[in-house]
C-alpha cells in the first residue's frame, strides 16, 4: 500500500496558520494541523456532443476560420422573413433593389485582417420543425437552391469598430436579384394575398440561408437577429422620394446557425466519434489527444475531470476529516490570446458520470460556481479558474469502490454556450510544464505531526 499511497500523495505538508479545532475534532490541540495534498490525480477527457441547441439565439454566426488547435470551423445560418407591412404603392412607384441587410455584433474569430465574402440562397424546403423535434441544432440544415440570389465578396472588416467602406455604421449589404425584387415588388403594389397572409407567404418564399463565399477558411463573426431583406423603391413627383419596404424576420425561433467542422490536421482528429443511435456522449482520454483535453461547447466539445483515486485519501493513518478542497484549472500557455482565440470569461463545473450526461452545476453559498477567471498576459502561468469543491470532494471521498467514475464536467453557461466559439486547451498531469496542469487541492485535518 505505500509504494502504491506514494504514487498519488506527494504530500506537501505544511502547517497552515494556526485553527482551533475544538474537542469536537480532536481533544489534544497541540497534536492537530493541516495537511496540504496537491497531487491527488485528475484525469482529463474530452467529450464529444453529437450537436448542440442553435435556434432562437439571439446572433446568426456567418463565415469560416482556421483554428490550429481545433481546426476548421464553418458555420451559416437559416432564417425565415415574412413581410412586415404593405406599403400602399401606386402605379407610379418604381423598382429600384433588393438588399440582405444584416447588423454585426462584435462576435468573430479568425484572421480578422483578411477579406471575407458572403452569398445567399434561397431555401427550396420550408423551415419546419422535424416530428419529435422541439428546437434546430447545430446539425440542422435544409435544401438551398444552388443559384444565388446574391452576394457580397472582399469586405475587409473591422469587428471593434463595425466600419469599413461597404459598411455604413455596422451594418452589411448583400445586392440580390433584381428579378426576385420586381417579382415582390409587384404583389406588393397588388396587395396580393400571397404578400399579405405570413403562412401562405411562407410556402411562396420559404427562407433564406447565408453562408461564406471564401475558396478558404478567413474569419467568423457574428450578426444580430435583426436580419432585413428590404426593397428600395421611390415615387417619381416633383421632388422624387426614395422609398423601402422590409421583409423582417418573421420567427426568431426558427433562425438557427448550421456548424461544421474539419479537424484532420489537428489531435482532435483522433476524438471517439458518436454512434448513432447515440446513447451516451463518446468520450477521448487526453493521452490520446496530444496530453490536452479541448472544450468548445458550440462545436459539441467539453471537458471532463474525474478523481478516480479520492478514496485513498481516507487510508492515510493520519487522516481525521477533509477541511476544504480546492480546483485551479490553468489552461495551455500559448493556446489563447485576447482577440480572436479567447477563453470563455465563465466555467461552470456540471456533475456527470460514465454516461457522461450533463447534471446539475456544482454551487457555493447557492450560486453556481463559474471560475471567477484571471488571466494575465504578460505572465500566462498566472491565468487560471478556481473553484470550490469541498462539499463534492468530501462526498465523492467516502464513495466505495476501487476507482471513482463519477466526474465534472466543464463547460460555458447559456447562453454563451449555444452562441460563443470562444473555446480552451487544457493540459494533462503528463505535460511536462507544471504551470498549466490542473490542480486539486484538498486540505485535510492530521491527527499528529508529519514530521
Amino acid at each position: 500500500m505505500l509504494p502504491f499511497l506514494a504514487v498519488f500523495f506527494l504530500v506537501c505538508c505544511q502547517k497552515e496558520p494556526t485553527i482551533t479545532f475544538g474537542n469536537s475534532f480532536v481533544q489534544n490541540n497541540s497534536n492537530a494541523l493541516v495537511v496540504v495534498v496537491d497531487t491527488l490525480s485528475v484525469n482529463l477527457s474530452t467529450v464529444l456532443v453529437d450537436s448542440i441547441a442553435s435556434a432562437g439565439t439571439g446572433t446568426a454566426l456567418v463565415g469560416s476560420y482556421l483554428d490550429n488547435q481545433f481546426g476548421v470551423v464553418n458555420s451559416k445560418s437559416f432564417f425565415q422573413v415574412a413581410p412586415a407591412s404593405i406599403p400602399a404603392l401606386t402605379i407610379n412607384s418604381d423598382y429600384d433593389s433588393i438588399a440582405l441587410i444584416m447588423r454585426i455584433n462584435h462576435n468573430y474569430y479568425g484572421d480578422t485582417t483578411r477579406p471575407v465574402s458572403y452569398k445567399v440562397n434561397q431555401l427550396t424546403s420550408q423551415i419546419l420543425l422535424p416530428y419529435l423535434q422541439s428546437t434546430f441544432f447545430t446539425n440542422s440544415s435544409f435544401p438551398v437552391d444552388p443559384t444565388m440570389l446574391g452576394s457580397v465578396s472582399n469586405l475587409v472588416v473591422t469587428p471593434t469598430a463595425g466600419y469599413t467602406s461597404l459598411f455604413e455604421n455596422d451594418t452589411i449589404r448583400i445586392k440580390m436579384s433584381d428579378a426576385l425584387g420586381q417579382r415582390l415588388f409587384t404583389m406588393l403594389r397588388n396587395q396580393s394575398d400571397t404578400v399579405k397572409i405570413n403562412s401562405t407567404f411562407l410556402q411562396f418564399f420559404k427562407g433564406l440561408c447565408v453562408s461564406s463565399l471564401d475558396p478558404n477558411p478567413s474569419a467568423l463573426y457574428g450578426f444580430k437577429d435583426s436580419m432585413v431583406m428590404r426593397i428600395y423603391y421611390h415615387e417619381p413627383t416633383l421632388v422624387t422620394t426614395n422609398k423601402f419596404a422590409d421583409f423582417q424576420l418573421s420567427n426568431k425561433a426558427y433562425q438557427f446557425n448550421s456548424i461544421t467542422t474539419d479537424r484532420t490536421a489537428t489531435p482532435l482528429n483522433n476524438l471517439v466519434l458518436p454512434v448513432q443511435p447515440v446513447q451516451a456522449p463518446p468520450e477521448t482520454p487526453s493521452t490520446a489527444t496530444g496530453n490536452n483535453a479541448y472544450l468548445q461547447p458550440l462545436t459539441g466539445l467539453k471537458i471532463k475531470m474525474t478523481f478516480p483515486y479520492l478514496s485513498t485519501i481516507l487510508l492515510r493513518p493520519d487522516y481525521l476529516s477533509i477541511l476544504r478542497a480546492q480546483l485551479i484549472v490553468k489552461p495551455k500557455i500559448g493556446t489563447y490570446n485576447n482577440t480572436n482565440y479567447r477563453l470563455p470569461p465563465v466555467l461552470e463545473l456540471y456533475v456527470t458520470d460514465q454516461n457522461n450526461l450533463i447534471g446539475s452545476p456544482l454551487t457555493l453559498n447557492g450560486s453556481a460556481q463559474t471560475g471567477n477567471l484571471s488571466i494575465d498576459y504578460l505572465n500566462p502561468g498566472n491565468t487560471f479558474y478556481t473553484y470550490d469543491l469541498s462539499a463534492y470532494i468530501q462526498q465523492q471521498a467516502g464513495l466505495t469502490g476501487t476507482v471513482n467514475l463519477d466526474g465534472l464536467f466543464l463547460n460555458m453557461p447559456a447562453p454563451a454556450n449555444d452562441t460563443s466559439l470562444n473555446r480552451m486547451v487544457l493540459p494533462d498531469r503528463f505535460q511536462a510544464s507544471v504551470e498549466n496542469r490542473v490542480t486539486l487541492k484538498v486540505y485535510y485535518i492530521s491527527l499528529k505531526q508529519q514530521f
